[in-house]
C-alpha cells in the first residue's frame, strides 16, 4: 500500500502534527524548491536550527507559488523530544514574516500528513472592479458583474464523483495521478462586490481548483453555458478553453482526517 512504510514512526524518534498557515504572495509554494524560498524550506532550515539534526517534513499536498493557506497540516519525525508548545514558540520565533504555526501536537502511529488525508477544503476570492490595497494580494480583482446565479447552476451541475481530466494542469509535464475525484462541495456565494467560491472534495488534481473558479467565472461572464461547462468535464480534454484563474485568490482553509 502507498505510504504504509512511511506511516510509521522510526524508533526512537517522535512524530509532531503541525498546522501552519501563510501568506503565500512571497513564496515559491509550498513544496521545497532549488531557491530554498518555498514554505517547505523555511520550515525545514528552522527545523534544523532547533533539533540539530536535517528533519524532512510532509506536507498534505503542494500549493502554488502565490497561494495561500489557513489550514495548511504537515508533519515530521525528529529525536528532539520536547512538549508541542515549545516546539511552537521555537518555530514561530525564527520564521519569516508571512509563516506562522498555528498549532502543534504529538501525532500518532500511522498518522501521515498526506495519506491519512480525507478531504480538502478551499476557497477563492473575486471581487468585481478593483479590490483595495488591503484585498489586493488574496482576491482576484475582475471587471464587470459576474452572473452569480448561473455560476452557482453549473457548480451544481459538476458536483459528485467523476473524472476531473479536464480540469488538471494543461501541461503533460506533471505528474499522473487518479483523476477520478469526489467534488463533494461547490458553493458560489455573493457579498456585494465580493463572491466567494468554496469547494471541498476528496481531493484536486493539479491547479484542479483554479481551473474550476476559472470555468466558473467564464459562465458569470456569460461566455460559457454551465452545460458546456458540465461537457466540458465529460470530454476528459485538457485545454485553453476553461481558464486557470490567478493564484492570489486562492486559499487552503482546511484539511479533513
Amino acid at each position: 500500500m502507498k505510504g504504509k512504510y512511511e506511516n510509521l514512526i522510526p524508533a526512537g524518534m517522535t512524530r509532531y502534527r503541525c498546522i501552519v498557515e501563510y501568506d503565500g504572495s512571497d513564496f515559491h509554494g509550498w513544496q521545497s524548491q532549488v531557491c530554498g524560498n518555498a514554505v517547505q524550506d523555511h520550515l525545514e532550515r528552522r527545523l534544523k536550527e532547533i533539533t540539530r539534526e536535517t528533519v524532512r517534513i510532509h506536507g498534505s499536498g503542494r500549493t502554488d507559488s502565490g497561494v495561500h493557506a489557513k489550514g495548511q497540516c504537515f508533519h515530521f519525525d525528529c529525536r528532539w523530544h520536547y512538549p508541542p508548545e515549545t516546539l511552537l514558540r521555537a518555530l514561530n520565533s525564527g520564521i519569516p514574516a508571512g509563516i506562522v504555526v498555528r498549532k502543534a501536537a504529538f501525532a500518532k502511529d500511522g498518522f501521515h500528513a498526506r495519506f491519512s488525508a480525507r478531504g480538502k477544503r478551499y476557497c477563492y476570492k473575486i471581487v468585481e472592479g478593483y479590490p483595495t490595497p488591503f484585498e489586493q494580494r488574496f482576491c482576484y480583482g475582475i471587471a464587470g458583474t459576474l452572473d452569480v446565479e448561473a455560476m452557482s447552476r453549473a457548480a451544481k451541475m459538476l458536483l459528485g464523483k467523476h473524472d476531473f481530466s479536464a480540469f488538471g494542469a494543461t501541461h503533460a509535464s506533471v505528474e499522473r495521478e487518479n483523476p477520478i475525484k469526489d467534488l463533494r462541495r461547490l458553493d458560489v456565494v455573493r457579498r456585494g462586490k465580493k463572491i466567494t467560491v468554496t469547494t471541498e472534495a476528496s481531493g484536486y488534481l493539479y491547479k484542479m481548483v483554479r481551473r474550476l473558479v476559472g470555468g466558473l467565472i467564464k459562465v458569470g461572464q456569460g461566455k460559457m453555458t454551465p452545460e458546456a461547462l458540465l461537457a466540458y468535464r465529460e470530454a476528459r480534454v485538457c485545454d485553453a478553453v476553461v481558464p486557470t484563474a490567478p493564484a492570489r485568490g486562492l486559499t487552503m482553509e482546511k484539511v479533513f482526517y
